[in-house]
């Protein structure tokens, strides 16, 4: 189904979640919700919750808002030039989501108390026992290059809107799965595989070797009993094109910029459109709540708040998104 389609139903990453209703809600924006909007509840995808309801029972209450929290950095290794691996003690009552595939948070220097210096970041792993959440990082710019300096950093979240497709992850089970990863976008992908394997599907990575690779994401998938293959993706199409339609592959998640996640849809789709397909988010994302725009995407027409709106991944790709 074509979320974007008129009439259809609209998912967001925040849907029945702690934080819905939100502000969008409030000032008659919801995206979920065609009631909210002043539009025929006709329209509405049902989603698990009432959000009109919800709106209605809470409109005396304040709305339910991400915390920010000054967290202690427990380690900080420099694994590439200039990347690091930093390893953050969070609040345990965030663990959880944290370990949701496309979970994100919002961090910042210890030094900077304004949102705008606000930075998205992929979760790469946490650990639930000791409550430690692990992130990689590439300082490039004020945001960013003063955060190694420090023992404790500003981290707000969880967000939940880092993959386009979480729906197809979250339900796909007992198939044959394929990721395919490139640079630092493979960060991300070990919720997903997580997810992936305790819905007992069989999982197999591709890392392209013709961008950065991460030993330590390598190993991770590794010692999640994964067979990783390193290769150069463009050189081995057609190997990687046989191979999708040998095993009967049912769903291809790709972590990679846009224009290569352009190319490995292209490559699905040559072997059927049918399988389904999820992308990372790699879209700018500022605020997180949908609220400065900054996000905004245009897909079939429409304009989109990609930081919180879930958007059909072939749709996103064929819209001049790359």
């Amino acid at each position: 189904m074509n979320i974007l389609k008129k009439g259809s139903g609209k998912i967001c990453a925040d849907a029945g979640s702690k934080y819905c209703p939100c502000h969008l809600a409030y000032s008659g924006d919801c995206i979920k919700c065609p009631l909210i909007r002043g539009e025929k509840c006709s329209s509405c995808s049902w989603q698990g919750v009432c959000i009109y309801n919800e709106l209605k029972h809470s409109e005396n209450s304040k709305i339910k808002q991400r915390e920010e929290y000054i967290c202690d950095i427990k380690d900080i290794k420099e694994i590439k030039d200039n990347v690091y691996l930093i390893k953050i003690q969070v609040p345990k009552n965030i663990i959880i989501d944290l370990k949701s595939p496309g979970a994100y948070m919002l961090i910042k220097g210890i030094d900077k108390d304004r949102d705008i210096f606000n930075t998205p970041i992929s979760v790469m792993d946490v650990d639930d026992k000791e409550n430690i959440l692990e992130i990689i990082i590439k300082p490039v710019g004020v945001k960013t290059k003063n955060i190694i300096n420090f023992k404790k950093i500003r981290v707000k979240g969880p967000y939940f809107n880092g993959i386009f497709g979480i729906k197809e992850i979250k339900s796909t089970s007992g198939e044959n799965v394929v990721v395919i990863g490139n640079g630092l976008s493979l960060v991300n992908s070990i919720n997903v595989v997580k997810r992936l394997i305790e819905n007992n599907n069989k999982v197999e990575v591709f890392i392209n070797n013709q961008a950065d690779i991460l030993d330590e994401v390598v190993d991770k998938l590794e010692k999640l009993g994964i067979n990783v293959y390193i290769t150069d993706i463009n050189e081995n199409k057609d190997f990687l094109l046989d191979y999708i339609k040998r095993n009967d592959i049912s769903l291809v998640y790709s972590a990679g910029g846009n224009r290569f996640s352009k190319y490995i849809m292209d490559i699905v789709d040559e072997c059927s459109k049918d399988i389904k397909f999820a992308i990372s988010n790699n879209n700018l994302i500022c605020c997180g709540e949908g609220i400065c725009g900054a996000c905004i995407v245009n897909v079939n027409g429409e304009k989109v708040k990609s930081c919180k709106m879930q958007i059909n991944s072939r749709d996103f790709l064929n819209s001049n998104n790359v």
